[in-house]
């Protein structure tokens, strides 16, 4: 685009008013790219949040409690799937071996 006969400064003016109409008059909404329920974790991560060891986690895995993605040959789970699980799987206090002591 080649201004002819316009000043530098009234076309740059000009072209400032057309952008800032276009984009007070634009419909299309901005949409985050990824909502923080579907950050991925690592294993220890979801291990970390579940109060588990990393071993409980796999056992999880390989049960179907916990679904998982495979990148390359490392497994991530979803915040929100671990967010579930923790629902499902809420921990009580032991009162240790043989009950209360009096």
């Amino acid at each position: 685009m080649i201004p002819v006969g316009v000043e530098y400064t009234q076309f740059l003016s000009d072209l400032r008013a057309v952008i800032r109409h276009e984009l007070d008059h634009s419909s299309v909404i901005a949409e985050p790219l990824a909502s923080p329920r579907d950050e991925l974790l690592t294993i220890r991560e979801a291990a970390a949040l579940l109060d588990v060891t990393v071993q409980t986690v796999h056992e999880w895995k390989r049960r179907g409690l916990l679904k998982y993605n495979k990148i390359a040959s490392r497994s991530y789970i979803k915040r929100a799937d671990v967010l579930s699980a923790l629902q499902g799987h809420q921990r009580t206090s032991k009162t240790g071996k043989g009950g209360r002591r009096g």
